[in-house]
């Protein structure tokens, strides 16, 4: 039985999403496929543009089997971590391959620079890289230049995350198609980057060219850190730099940069260029700021030990192919199985309750009730549709 596996964001689902869907499809013919999909916060740090549930029914009814959620201690994440956190879900779930899209479309060569990145002068020239001053990426990108593409250097932490987790998914790539992941404008009529897409919304330009059908207006409700920031604001100007210096990913006094950037600054945009360093890049600045925001405490990641991989699976949507292929494997599962809340659930999975609350902290009124109601006693998104 071949079971695809797909490492996702939709935010928000595009065109270029159905696109990968479909080929990964061609590619495998896979009897069932699974999405695992960053929750309320993004790989970059990001608030999400719409809830983890709507993006995961659009992604059920368009093409995915089953969608399960990639914790925030992962999605919040260096690739490294990211990676980790979702070929371990896929592994658990018993994916035979995973097909992930790439700015290089070749796999021999990401399996190549996969293996390179273990060699000790590789090592070695990171480190003086990062000693440098630069930025782990431009670090990485200096060593080798195949390693700057976004997409590159997920699907190469991809394949050295299966390695790490003997794991035997098969990877497989596709060559992004018609626009790149950080494209600020479309290039094209139907597919450009998600983006771009946000930003077209943001700016209230028609964007429905790009999305799949139906669309209704579940990206009315945007976010970004713009909305985010008074509150970012609050938790730097009151909260002691003792416990700032608790907040996961808060190294070398950086939380005193925060805390004068909060003090001097109005907006997120300014806060930002006050803050954001050489070493430090704008993603990193926004996870550690996203980590303020959900209490993300060192010492959790500690004692979760994030390499060892997801010690749990959360159901966020399936259709009826999902749920047979869902009871076929629950009596082999290695790690526990969530649909919903309980008493005995990980601590892991109880900290997503601390990131839903500061998601919704910028909407008024019954919609934000309603989004941290169905964190707690929701149920997957089911669908009738094959």
């Amino acid at each position: 039985m071949k079971v695809l596996g797909l490492i996702v964001e939709y935010n928000p689902l595009h065109n270029g999403h159905i696109y990968h869907i479909t080929e990964s499809k061609k590619i495998v013919n896979p009897s069932v496929v699974i999405a695992v999909i960053s929750g309320h916060f993004m790989q970059r740090g990001e608030p999400a543009c719409t809830t983890k549930w709507t993006r995961s029914s659009l992604a059920i009814e368009n093409g995915i089997d089953l969608v399960v959620e990639l914790p925030y201690a992962y999605s919040n994440q260096a690739a490294d971590l990211f990676a980790i956190g979702a070929v371990s879900i896929l592994k658990h779930l018993a994916a035979t391959h995973l097909v992930f899209g790439s700015e290089s479309g070749d796999i021999y060569s990401l399996i190549e620079l996969a293996k390179s990145m273990d060699d000790a002068h590789f090592q070695e020239s990171v480190k003086k890289g990062l000693a440098s001053g630069l930025s782990l990426p431009k670090a990485f990108a200096q060593v080798n230049t195949a390693l700057t593409g976004s997409n590159n250097t997920l699907g190469i932490h991809y394949i050295r995350a299966i390695n790490m987790l003997a794991s035997e998914l098969k990877p497989l790539t596709i060559k992004r198609h018609m626009s790149n992941y950080n494209d600020q404008l479309p290039t094209d009529d139907r597919i450009t980057s998600a983006t771009a897409i946000r930003k077209m919304i943001a700016e209230d330009v028609d964007y429905l060219s790009y999305v799949p059908e139906p669309i209704d207006d579940v990206y009315l409700k945007l976010q970004n850190w713009g909305q985010h920031y008074k509150f970012l604001r609050h938790k730097l100007l009151t909260i002691s730099p003792d416990e700032l210096a608790k907040i996961h990913d808060m190294v070398e006094g950086i939380e005193n940069r925060l805390v004068a950037a909060a003090m001097e600054c109005s907006c997120f945009m300014e806060f930002m260029k006050v803050v954001g360093t050489k070493r430090y890049t704008n993603t990193r600045i926004q996870r550690i700021c996203a980590n303020v925001l959900t209490g993300m405490l060192k010492r959790d990641v500690v004692s979760w030990n994030l390499e060892a991989g997801a010690p749990y699976v959360r159901i966020l949507g399936f259709n009826e192919k999902g749920a047979a292929y869902l009871r076929g494997i629950n009596k082999n599962m290695e790690v526990p199985m969530y649909s919903t809340f309980g008493r005995d659930v990980h601590p892991m999975l109880k900290h997503e309750q601390k990131v839903t609350a500061a998601y919704v902290s910028v909407y008024d009124g019954e919609y934000g009730t309603e989004i941290i109601k169905k964190e707690f006693t929701g149920r997957p998104y089911r669908s009738q549709m094959f």
